[in-house]
Protein backbone atom coordinates (compact mmCIF):
# COMPACT_ATOMS: atom_id res chain seq x y z
CA UNK A 1 0.00 0.00 0.00
CA UNK A 2 1.18 3.97 -0.13
CA UNK A 3 0.51 5.45 2.28
CA UNK A 4 0.30 9.41 1.75
CA UNK A 5 -0.62 11.64 4.61
CA UNK A 6 -1.81 10.44 8.10
CA UNK A 7 -2.15 11.67 11.99
CA UNK A 8 1.29 11.06 13.74
CA UNK A 9 0.49 8.96 17.19
CA UNK A 10 0.65 11.87 19.01
CA UNK A 11 -1.14 14.25 17.34
CA UNK A 12 -4.97 12.78 18.38
CA UNK A 13 -3.94 13.33 22.01
CA UNK A 14 -2.87 16.76 20.92
CA UNK A 15 -5.96 17.42 18.84
CA UNK A 16 -8.19 16.56 21.83
CA UNK A 17 -6.32 18.25 24.30
CA UNK A 18 -6.68 21.73 22.42
CA UNK A 19 -10.72 20.87 21.63
CA UNK A 20 -10.99 20.05 25.42
CA UNK A 21 -9.27 23.40 26.37
CA UNK A 22 -11.47 25.62 24.39
CA UNK A 23 -14.46 23.87 25.73
CA UNK A 24 -13.58 23.94 28.89
CA UNK A 25 -13.18 27.81 28.92
CA UNK A 26 -16.37 28.05 26.40
CA UNK A 27 -14.56 29.31 23.86
CA UNK A 28 -12.88 32.22 25.77
CA UNK A 29 -10.89 33.39 24.33
CA UNK A 30 -11.70 31.76 20.95
CA UNK A 31 -7.82 30.40 20.41
CA UNK A 32 -4.72 28.20 22.30
CA UNK A 33 -1.45 30.47 23.26
CA UNK A 34 2.01 28.47 22.95
CA UNK A 35 5.53 29.16 23.50
CA UNK A 36 7.77 29.47 20.66
CA UNK A 37 11.76 29.68 20.87
CA UNK A 38 13.87 30.48 18.02
CA UNK A 39 17.99 31.21 17.82
CA UNK A 40 19.35 33.96 17.39
CA UNK A 41 22.81 34.64 15.22
CA UNK A 42 24.66 34.94 18.81
CA UNK A 43 23.34 31.65 19.96
CA UNK A 44 20.78 32.82 22.37
CA UNK A 45 17.30 30.83 22.47
CA UNK A 46 14.73 33.65 22.29
CA UNK A 47 10.97 32.80 23.50
CA UNK A 48 7.65 34.47 22.95
CA UNK A 49 3.86 33.78 23.30
CA UNK A 50 1.68 33.38 20.31
CA UNK A 51 -1.22 32.30 19.02
CA UNK A 52 -2.12 28.39 17.18
CA UNK A 53 -3.62 29.22 13.80
CA UNK A 54 -3.64 25.27 13.45
CA UNK A 55 -2.66 22.97 10.96
CA UNK A 56 -1.69 23.80 7.33
CA UNK A 57 -4.27 23.89 4.93
CA UNK A 58 -6.38 22.70 7.75
CA UNK A 59 -5.52 19.05 7.56
CA UNK A 60 -4.48 17.30 10.22
CA UNK A 61 -3.14 14.16 8.25
CA UNK A 62 0.11 17.05 7.71
CA UNK A 63 1.37 16.85 11.30
CA UNK A 64 2.19 20.38 10.29
CA UNK A 65 1.35 23.20 13.02
CA UNK A 66 1.04 26.97 12.00
CA UNK A 67 1.20 30.12 13.47
CA UNK A 68 1.12 34.16 11.78
CA UNK A 69 4.18 36.70 12.36
CA UNK A 70 5.49 40.67 11.31
CA UNK A 71 8.04 39.94 8.78
CA UNK A 72 9.49 42.95 10.31
CA UNK A 73 9.95 41.14 13.96
CA UNK A 74 12.91 39.12 15.20
CA UNK A 75 11.58 35.65 14.88
CA UNK A 76 10.92 35.89 10.81
CA UNK A 77 15.15 37.22 10.69
CA UNK A 78 16.37 34.37 13.32
CA UNK A 79 14.24 31.82 11.30
CA UNK A 80 15.73 33.23 7.81
CA UNK A 81 19.10 32.10 9.78
CA UNK A 82 18.61 29.07 11.17
CA UNK A 83 14.80 27.18 10.99
CA UNK A 84 14.92 25.13 14.21
CA UNK A 85 12.69 25.64 16.42
CA UNK A 86 11.10 24.12 19.56
CA UNK A 87 7.37 25.30 20.76
CA UNK A 88 5.72 24.12 23.87
CA UNK A 89 1.58 23.75 24.38
CA UNK A 90 0.45 24.29 28.15
CA UNK A 91 -2.67 22.79 28.45
CA UNK A 92 -3.93 24.25 31.85
CA UNK A 93 -7.65 23.13 32.27
CA UNK A 94 -6.33 19.66 31.88
CA UNK A 95 -2.80 19.94 33.11
CA UNK A 96 -1.38 18.70 29.91
CA UNK A 97 1.85 19.57 27.98
CA UNK A 98 3.41 19.36 24.52
CA UNK A 99 6.73 20.06 23.50
CA UNK A 100 7.17 19.95 19.78
CA UNK A 101 10.89 19.91 18.00
CA UNK A 102 11.70 20.37 14.17
CA UNK A 103 11.99 22.53 11.45
CA UNK A 104 10.14 26.10 10.39
CA UNK A 105 9.01 26.95 7.01
CA UNK A 106 8.54 30.52 5.98
CA UNK A 107 5.11 31.13 3.43
CA UNK A 108 4.93 34.50 2.26
CA UNK A 109 5.14 36.39 -1.12
CA UNK A 110 9.11 35.79 -0.99
CA UNK A 111 9.35 31.94 0.67
CA UNK A 112 7.40 29.05 -0.16
CA UNK A 113 8.87 25.59 1.57
CA UNK A 114 10.79 23.58 -1.06
CA UNK A 115 9.68 20.15 -0.26
CA UNK A 116 11.81 17.06 -1.82
CA UNK A 117 9.36 14.38 -2.71
CA UNK A 118 11.58 12.65 -4.78
CA UNK A 119 12.12 9.08 -1.86
CA UNK A 120 7.85 9.26 -2.50
CA UNK A 121 7.47 8.95 -5.73
CA UNK A 122 5.55 5.61 -6.15
CA UNK A 123 8.61 4.76 -9.14
CA UNK A 124 11.37 5.38 -6.93
CA UNK A 125 9.86 3.24 -3.62
CA UNK A 126 8.80 0.81 -5.88
CA UNK A 127 11.89 0.29 -7.76
CA UNK A 128 13.57 0.09 -4.13
CA UNK A 129 11.15 -2.41 -2.55
CA UNK A 130 12.02 -4.54 -5.65
CA UNK A 131 15.43 -4.62 -5.17
CA UNK A 132 15.09 -5.36 -1.81
CA UNK A 133 12.65 -8.52 -2.35
CA UNK A 134 15.05 -9.10 -5.01
CA UNK A 135 17.99 -9.27 -2.77
CA UNK A 136 16.51 -10.58 0.51
CA UNK A 137 16.67 -14.15 1.54
CA UNK A 138 14.34 -13.72 4.21
CA UNK A 139 11.03 -16.22 4.59
CA UNK A 140 9.31 -13.19 5.98
CA UNK A 141 9.87 -11.45 2.49
CA UNK A 142 8.18 -14.16 0.54
CA UNK A 143 4.73 -13.59 2.33
CA UNK A 144 2.02 -12.00 1.18
CA UNK A 145 3.94 -12.07 -2.66
CA UNK A 146 0.65 -10.55 -4.15
CA UNK A 147 0.83 -6.85 -2.36
CA UNK A 148 3.84 -4.33 -2.30
CA UNK A 149 4.46 -2.87 0.69
CA UNK A 150 5.22 0.89 -0.02
CA UNK A 151 7.02 3.40 2.46
CA UNK A 152 8.10 6.71 2.52
CA UNK A 153 12.22 7.73 2.58
CA UNK A 154 13.61 10.94 3.93
CA UNK A 155 16.37 12.89 2.72
CA UNK A 156 18.82 14.64 4.92
CA UNK A 157 17.53 17.77 7.27
CA UNK A 158 18.61 21.35 5.99
CA UNK A 159 21.23 23.00 8.27
CA UNK A 160 21.32 26.59 9.11
CA UNK A 161 22.30 29.42 7.29
CA UNK A 162 25.66 28.40 5.37
CA UNK A 163 28.07 30.12 2.45
CA UNK A 164 27.72 29.24 -0.98
CA UNK A 165 29.56 31.02 -3.81
CA UNK A 166 30.51 33.73 -1.07
CA UNK A 167 27.03 34.19 -0.20
CA UNK A 168 24.77 33.51 2.52
CA UNK A 169 22.30 30.59 1.92
CA UNK A 170 19.30 30.73 4.30
CA UNK A 171 17.81 27.51 5.60
CA UNK A 172 14.56 28.54 4.22
CA UNK A 173 15.77 28.00 0.43
CA UNK A 174 16.22 24.32 1.64
CA UNK A 175 14.81 21.01 0.36
CA UNK A 176 13.05 19.62 2.97
CA UNK A 177 12.05 16.09 2.87
CA UNK A 178 8.32 16.06 4.15
CA UNK A 179 5.53 13.92 2.50
CA UNK A 180 2.95 16.64 2.06
CA UNK A 181 1.56 17.16 -1.63
CA UNK A 182 -0.33 19.50 -3.39
CA UNK A 183 -3.73 19.47 -1.38
CA UNK A 184 -5.73 19.50 -4.63
CA UNK A 185 -3.80 16.14 -5.66
CA UNK A 186 -4.28 14.91 -2.53
CA UNK A 187 -8.29 15.46 -2.69
CA UNK A 188 -7.82 13.40 -5.90
CA UNK A 189 -5.87 10.14 -5.11
CA UNK A 190 -7.25 9.78 -1.18
CA UNK A 191 -8.89 6.44 -0.86
CA UNK A 192 -10.11 5.36 1.97
CA UNK A 193 -8.87 7.49 4.16
CA UNK A 194 -5.20 7.96 2.10
CA UNK A 195 -4.75 4.86 1.73
CA UNK A 196 -4.41 3.64 -1.95
CA UNK A 197 -4.15 -0.42 -2.66
CA UNK A 198 -0.89 -1.40 -4.35
CA UNK A 199 -0.77 -5.08 -6.20
CA UNK A 200 1.32 -6.49 -8.92
CA UNK A 201 -2.00 -6.38 -11.09
CA UNK A 202 -2.43 -2.82 -10.96
CA UNK A 203 1.23 -1.84 -10.48
CA UNK A 204 1.80 -0.29 -13.76
CA UNK A 205 -0.91 2.16 -12.91
CA UNK A 206 0.45 2.89 -9.64
CA UNK A 207 3.99 3.44 -10.80
CA UNK A 208 3.27 6.17 -13.49
CA UNK A 209 1.78 8.48 -10.51
CA UNK A 210 3.60 11.60 -9.59
CA UNK A 211 3.07 13.24 -6.54
CA UNK A 212 3.35 16.98 -6.68
CA UNK A 213 4.04 19.73 -4.09
CA UNK A 214 1.07 22.58 -3.48
CA UNK A 215 1.39 25.04 -5.99
CA UNK A 216 2.16 28.46 -5.58
CA UNK A 217 -1.53 29.14 -5.91
CA UNK A 218 -1.80 26.73 -2.74
CA UNK A 219 0.82 28.44 -0.98
CA UNK A 220 -0.91 31.60 -1.53
CA UNK A 221 -4.40 30.37 -0.41
CA UNK A 222 -3.40 29.10 2.47
CA UNK A 223 -2.07 32.78 3.31
CA UNK A 224 -5.08 34.35 2.38
CA UNK A 225 -6.72 31.61 4.19
CA UNK A 226 -4.70 32.99 7.38
CA UNK A 227 -5.22 36.44 6.93
CA UNK A 228 -8.81 36.36 7.02
CA UNK A 229 -9.15 33.97 10.42
CA UNK A 230 -7.20 37.58 11.83
CA UNK A 231 -9.41 39.59 14.06
CA UNK A 232 -9.84 43.26 12.46
CA UNK A 233 -7.76 44.24 15.84
CA UNK A 234 -4.66 42.24 14.94
CA UNK A 235 -4.71 43.23 10.97
CA UNK A 236 -3.94 46.26 11.92
CA UNK A 237 -0.69 45.50 13.71
CA UNK A 238 0.65 44.96 10.89
CA UNK A 239 0.25 48.53 9.22
CA UNK A 240 1.81 49.84 12.01
CA UNK A 241 5.35 51.10 12.66
CA UNK A 242 8.47 48.89 13.41
CA UNK A 243 8.09 46.43 15.65
CA UNK A 244 10.60 47.41 18.53
CA UNK A 245 11.30 50.58 17.30
CA UNK A 246 11.47 53.51 19.86
CA UNK A 247 8.11 55.03 20.66
CA UNK A 248 8.63 58.39 19.67
CA UNK A 249 6.24 60.71 19.03
CA UNK A 250 5.60 60.34 15.37
CA UNK A 251 5.24 56.14 16.21
CA UNK A 252 2.13 57.14 18.22
CA UNK A 253 0.66 59.33 16.37
CA UNK A 254 0.90 56.70 13.29
CA UNK A 255 -0.73 54.29 16.02
CA UNK A 256 -3.50 56.51 17.11
CA UNK A 257 -4.11 56.84 13.28
CA UNK A 258 -4.44 53.44 12.36
CA UNK A 259 -6.54 52.94 15.46
CA UNK A 260 -9.10 55.61 14.26
CA UNK A 261 -8.56 54.30 11.12
CA UNK A 262 -7.56 57.68 9.79
CA UNK A 263 -3.94 56.19 8.61
CA UNK A 264 -5.03 56.68 4.87
CA UNK A 265 -4.68 52.75 4.21
CA UNK A 266 -6.66 50.26 3.41
CA UNK A 267 -7.03 46.78 5.95
CA UNK A 268 -5.48 44.75 2.94
CA UNK A 269 -2.11 46.97 3.08
CA UNK A 270 -1.04 45.21 5.91
CA UNK A 271 -0.66 42.06 4.32
CA UNK A 272 2.78 43.14 2.51
CA UNK A 273 3.99 42.56 6.24
CA UNK A 274 2.48 39.45 6.78
CA UNK A 275 3.57 35.56 6.96
CA UNK A 276 2.55 32.37 7.66
CA UNK A 277 4.88 30.30 9.67
CA UNK A 278 4.88 26.22 9.29
CA UNK A 279 6.42 23.94 11.87
CA UNK A 280 7.51 20.45 10.45
CA UNK A 281 7.65 18.45 13.56
CA UNK A 282 9.98 15.42 14.41
CA UNK A 283 10.35 14.89 18.22
CA UNK A 284 7.09 16.00 20.57
CA UNK A 285 7.93 15.49 24.29
CA UNK A 286 4.32 14.97 25.90
CA UNK A 287 3.59 14.93 29.44
CA UNK A 288 0.40 14.03 30.91
CA UNK A 289 0.39 16.00 34.83
CA UNK A 290 -2.73 14.39 35.96
CA UNK A 291 -1.81 11.22 35.29
CA UNK A 292 1.45 11.25 35.93
CA UNK A 293 2.87 9.87 32.40
CA UNK A 294 5.13 11.62 30.41
CA UNK A 295 6.04 10.37 26.60
CA UNK A 296 8.22 10.67 23.66
CA UNK A 297 7.45 10.77 20.38
CA UNK A 298 10.52 10.50 17.15
CA UNK A 299 9.69 10.74 13.51
CA UNK A 300 12.51 8.57 11.76
CA UNK A 301 13.82 8.57 8.36
CA UNK A 302 10.94 6.96 6.43
CA UNK A 303 8.16 8.94 8.58
CA UNK A 304 7.47 6.88 11.17
CA UNK A 305 6.80 8.13 14.61
CA UNK A 306 8.64 6.09 17.44
CA UNK A 307 6.39 6.34 21.08
CA UNK A 308 8.39 5.50 23.83
CA UNK A 309 6.72 5.76 27.68
CA UNK A 310 9.63 7.53 30.11
CA UNK A 311 9.69 8.65 33.74
CA UNK A 312 8.18 12.39 34.02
Amino acid sequence: MIQLQYMASWAPTFVSAMDSELSARDNKPPFISFQLATVNKEGFPHNRTLVSRGFLFDDKTNNVLTFCTDKRTDKYRELLENDRFEAVFYIEKIRKQFRLRGRARIIDDAHTPLLDLTNIQPKHVIASNINSRINSSDEEDSEGEGNLEISIASSKPSKTTEIENGALVSPQSAPLSYPIISPSQLRQIRVDGGLISASFANLQEIESLEFKSPTREEWNGEIERLWGSLSKGLKLGFRGPLPGENMDEKNQNLIDKINRGVDGKKEESGMKNFAVVGMFIDHVDYYDQEKGRRYMYNKDKLHHWDEQEVCP
